[in-house]
């Protein structure tokens, strides 16, 4: 192995060249500092940007259905994750150049600036040593000469006046050059002083500490950039997993099961129209028809089954009596409904801790706080006074318009959808049983709580349920546009570990910004923005 060499043995003679590397260096890590603050900025930019998009509600998908509306919501939220990386590392950035090479730069600026001004002045200091060294050695030798020069005249006079003055001559170059050789001895004293220290003692030092302080800025150096690169490749990997999550919930997008989702929750149920008859005219005759969505001649008994009403029996949803049969039903027998009160639902919590996208949608069920359970429904009768059968004739056209706007005392359906919050098994025949999430299509209203209708996709079968086990479309369409924009107060701590999910503390104040399912979205006071249950807040 080759011996290191050294500023103090190798570079003793090139101070000045030593300064400019360290001086240069000092450069060189300000621009470390401001190309690293560049990227900073850049990073931070590029992260708010991106969560500023990904939280832009003009981009919502409201106006698509299903796997495929998910899938761009899952992409959106997954993408906002990865913003939030990028500002992560951003923060870690600035952390970097501010605390690491700005702090280093302003430690290191006093000691380096000392180093420096003690190698100037021991080599000043040895200049000036030499140059006196150098004056008084020709000072020396010059009065030298001159006392040589008096001593040859003094030998070359003869005995007399002139003897005398040469002699004097003599003596005063004698003792000038005795002085100059004093002042010589004391300037090379001097000098082998200053050559002492700037050779083997205090210049060696000086360099010697300049040499560790670049060995230690390049170290650091490397060290600042092998922490950017490190920081850097965290980003990558957590992307790699968002990016998974994109895929599943790409190939999740199911364009049969929206399709037949939506022909599901827009089909009105209601049967095509038999083919047109010629009805030949018939004097004095009258026709009547009974409105299937009129509830008022309708009666659901729980214990039976069965509707049953005025006039014929009802099949696909109206029947045509003759006068003769009008007038011997002009006061039919309702019977009361069952005043059996619907059952309370076992609340299940159904929601699961899972990281995949399937699990992430809108049918998860919000777990409720404390156990509450939804309130039973208040058992009631049908009015006993029924409306009469709606009579129609060629004289007059105004109750044509009349029998798709009457109603009775249930209350029509119109063929909407509800989805079931929980799980329900029939105790009666006349009962239909259902899962949780499932979808029903309502047929009849009842105030008393009990309702018919049938399970979609399962069978064609109508039957009864309590309506407190399923979630009113209506009403939660109407909370999802009251809510938009509004505060809510947290009256439960909620604390979850699924991803999409946030953590809420009672009293804390969160914005809304839409509601679904019975999850709010919004974000709290920290600015971070995910999905709560409705249930744990309270709107003020």
């Amino acid at each position: 192995m080759s011996t290191q060499r050294q500023f103090s043995e190798d570079l003793w003679d090139k101070f000045e060249s030593v300064v400019k590397k360290v001086d240069n260096g000092k450069i060189f890590t300000q621009q470390l500092s401001k190309f690293l603050s560049k990227q900073q900025q850049i990073e931070s930019a590029y992260a708010k940007s991106l969560v500023k998009l990904c939280k832009d509600k003009s981009f919502a998908p409201e106006v698509e259905m299903g796997t495929l509306r998910d899938s761009f919501q899952c992409y959106r939220e997954q993408l906002e994750l990865i913003g939030a990386l990028h500002e992560e590392f951003s923060n870690r950035l600035e952390k970097l150049v501010s605390l690491g090479i700005d702090g280093y730069l302003e430690e290191s600026r006093k000691q380096r600036k000392a180093l420096i001004a003690n190698g100037e002045k021991c080599t000043k200091d040895l200049k000036t040593a030499e140059s006196n060294e150098s004056k008084a050695k020709q000072n020396y030798e010059k009065l030298k000469r001159k006392q040589e020069e008096a001593n040859e005249d003094l030998s070359k006079q003869p005995p007399g006046a002139k003897e005398q003055k040469s002699r004097k001559t003599l003596e005063s170059a004698t003792k000038a050059a005795d002085k100059a050789d004093n002042e010589y001895r004391e300037s090379v004293k001097c000098l082998q002083q200053n050559q002492q220290k700037f050779y083997h003692e205090e210049m060696p030092r000086i360099l010697d500490d300049l040499q560790r302080f670049e060995v230690e800025r390049i170290d650091k150096s490397k060290d600042w950039l092998m922490e950017v690169i490190t920081q850097n490749e965290l980003v990558p990997p957590a992307v790699i997993i968002h990016n998974e999550n994109i895929k599943k919930g790409i190939d999740a997008i199911d364009r049969e099961r929206d399709l037949q989702n939506y022909i599901i929750v827009t089909m009105s149920g209601a049967q095509k129209p038999p083919e047109a008859q010629y009805e030949p005219y018939q004097s004095g005759g009258v026709f009547a028809i009974v409105n299937s969505s009129s509830n008022s001649n309708l009666n659901i008994s729980r214990k039976s089954g069965e509707l049953s009403g005025s006039g014929n029996s009802i099949q696909n949803g109206a029947s045509i009596s003759s006068p003769q049969q009008i007038h011997h039903h002009n006061q039919p027998q309702y019977q009361n409904i069952d005043h059996q009160t619907p059952p309370q639902p076992n609340i299940i919590q159904q929601h699961q801790s899972s990281n995949s996208v399937g699990t992430n949608n809108v049918m998860t069920t919000p777990p409720p706080p404390q156990q509450q359970q939804p309130p039973t429904p208040q058992s009631t009768q049908l009015n006993n006074t029924p409306q009469p059968p709606i009579s129609l004739s060629k004289n007059n056209d105004s109750n044509n318009n009349s029998v798709n706007n009457s109603s009775g005392s249930g209350g029509g359906a119109g063929g909407e959808i509800v989805r079931a919050l929980y799980d329900y098994n029939a105790t009666e025949e006349n009962e239909i049983s259902f899962k949780a999430n499932a979808l029903i299509k309502v047929v009849l209203r009842d105030e008393s709580g009990w309702w018919q209708g049938m399970v979609i996709g399962e069978s064609d079968r109508v039957g009864v349920f309590p309506s407190n086990f399923i979630s009113d479309s209506s009403d939660s369409s109407k909370k999802r546009v009251d809510v938009a924009g509004r505060k809510c107060k947290v009256l439960y701590d909620y604390r979850t570990d699924c991803e999409g999910e946030l953590n809420i503390k009672e009293g804390e104040i969160l914005t809304i910004e839409y509601e679904d399912e019975g999850w709010f979205f919004g974000s709290n006071e920290s600015n971070v923005s995910a999905r709560f249950p409705s249930n744990y807040v309270q709107v003020i």
